[in-house]
């Protein structure tokens, strides 16, 4: 559930304006916001055992080297992809051939706790949470994986492997850097009725423990297929989680990968990308759930391009959070390739060197932590969409986006030379606030021209780049220019 945040009594003061103010002052009051818990970047496969999938040959990368990087980059959340994945060539094979699932099970959790001994002590020392990943309690409810679909096939003998896995002799759980078990990726419907299961026993656990771990799952985007889905749309799809195991998880994921190569060999972004974070945040909005997204970091066999600018994380980042998002997971902080070999992500783990998106990550990521006080204070209430095309022509990027704001009390007129979004938030003492973002693909590294008037305001408090500045408005009006993938938080000033 989305935490509220207590701000604290604003202080009236004299500021000097900059940006064309000249020397004079002016008298507004600057709200001053307490700690939050922050802005949340989950870091899907990072650092990892030596040959991890047993035939493997990677390096070992859990190392205090790079569990300091990790944290250096501003991430705070790491989910296990895979470690404790040996157990794969180990199955427990039956005399006739058939997996027994129960000696494989065992084996798997046993795997799951010699890995997680390793990484939770780095995680513990740069206070990095960790998702553990326990192959067979991942693919619980998976009909294709070795033959638990049949073995596990009621609640009641979920509950009994449950409490097996999370015994009194779990050690992982014990610790203060554990977050909870990866528990699903992208599943159909017809997976809900046994994740159903499987939350609710372990939620039960946990509290029974007195545990606050979580499990993670995250769904799929809005460009998959009917059969991805489980044979429904995807409307019904994304109705049937809101309905069926929201509640039990408080929170809505998934992921989507704007970023496509070209048929020119330049780049192609996805149009659906705002339209798809409008349906999840305001289910979010309507039920109180917290919205998490998706970062892409590099290309893939599948069409993905890998990311060429800081406007490329800039711009994800940003468009996110106009829609209210509080987590982020990067897809994915380590791939097993470098910058030279292509479809690469931070770190290629292969042999534990770091790429160039390394630190543009790096840098957004704490930029984003510099005002994240500033923005947790704020509740996402809606997105406005300016369109740069003529009037009476349709903008693809926006024609599907649900409940969009056709106006706002605070903002007249607008004008930009190239497509805006801007978010609009509110906090409890009635205070606006938007993100206003350059939504335009980051590799044409196209600025954007922006007049925007601010209605019952003399000044602005904006974040740009992490950095805090006022400026004075001019007959209510501020014109800036918007860098590719520049997101901006404003808040006026009266």
């Amino acid at each position: 559930m989305k935490r509220k945040l207590p701000i604290a009594l604003a202080t009236l003061l004299s500021v000097s304006c900059f940006a064309g103010c000249k020397s004079e002052t002016l008298d507004v009051e600057i709200p001053q916001f307490a700690d939050s818990e922050g802005v949340i970047f989950t870091a899907y496969s990072g650092p990892t055992v030596e040959k991890w999938s047993g035939g493997s040959t990677n390096i070992n990368t859990v190392t205090d080297e790079h569990f300091k990087k990790l944290s250096e980059a501003g991430f705070n959340r790491l989910i296990s992809v895979h470690e404790g994945a040996r157990v794969k060539i180990e199955n427990t094979v039956n005399p006739d051939g058939s997996i027994n699932a129960d000696k494989t099970w065992a084996n798997s959790t046993i795997r799951a706790e010699e890995d997680s001994a390793r990484v939770l002590p780095l995680a513990e020392k740069y206070n990095i949470q960790y998702y553990v990943r326990d192959w067979a309690f991942y693919d619980m409810c998976n009909a294709s994986t070795w033959g638990l679909w049949d073995a596990y096939d009621t609640r009641e003998k979920y509950e009994t492997a449950l409490r097996q896995m999370f015994s009194e002799n779990n050690q992982y759980m014990r610790s203060s850097a554990y977050c909870g078990n990866f528990g699903r990726d992208e599943p159909g419907v017809d997976q809900f009725e046994r994740l159903k299961w499987q939350i609710e026993i372990y939620n039960e656990i946990m509290a029974e423990y007195g545990i606050e771990g979580e499990f993670l799952l995250n769904l799929l985007p809005s460009y998959g297929s009917i059969s991805s889905y489980g044979g429904v749309t995807y409307t019904e799809y994304v109705d049937r989680y809101f309905e069926e195991l929201a509640p039990l998880l408080g929170y809505a994921s998934w992921d989507y990968y704007p970023f496509k190569r070209g048929g020119d060999g330049t780049s192609q972004m996805r149009n659906g990308l705002a339209a798809n974070l409008a349906i999840m945040a305001n289910k979010c909005k309507q039920g109180g759930y917290e919205l998490r997204a998706f970062i892409q970091t590099g290309g893939d066999f599948t069409g993905l391009r890998d990311l060429t600018s800081i406007g490329d994380f800039r711009l994800q980042v940003y468009t996110n959070m106009a829609f209210g998002a509080r987590q982020m997971t990067y897809y994915e902080y380590g791939t097993f390739n470098s910058q030279d070999d292509g479809d690469f992500g931070l770190i290629n783990l292969e042999d534990g060197t770091y790429n160039y998106t390394y630190d543009l990550a790096k840098t957004v990521n704490n930029e984003v932590h510099a005002f994240e006080d500033a923005y947790m204070n704020f509740d996402w209430d809606g997105v406005m969409c300016f369109s740069s095309l003529a009037k009476g022509k349709i903008n693809p990027k926006f024609k599907e986006v649900t409940h969009k704001l056709k106006s706002h009390p605070r903002i007249g007129e607008v004008e930009i030379t190239k497509d805006a979004l801007m978010g609009t938030f509110k906090d409890e003492q009635g205070r606006d606030a938007f993100m206003l973002v350059n939504y335009n693909d980051p590799y044409f590294n196209e600025d954007n021209e922006v007049t925007i008037e601010f209605k019952d305001a003399k000044a602005l408090l904006m974040y740009r780049f992490g950095k805090q500045e006022i400026v004075k408005l001019n007959k209510g009006k501020y014109t800036f220019k918007l860098y590719p993938g520049e997101g901006r938080f404003i808040i006026p000033l009266s």
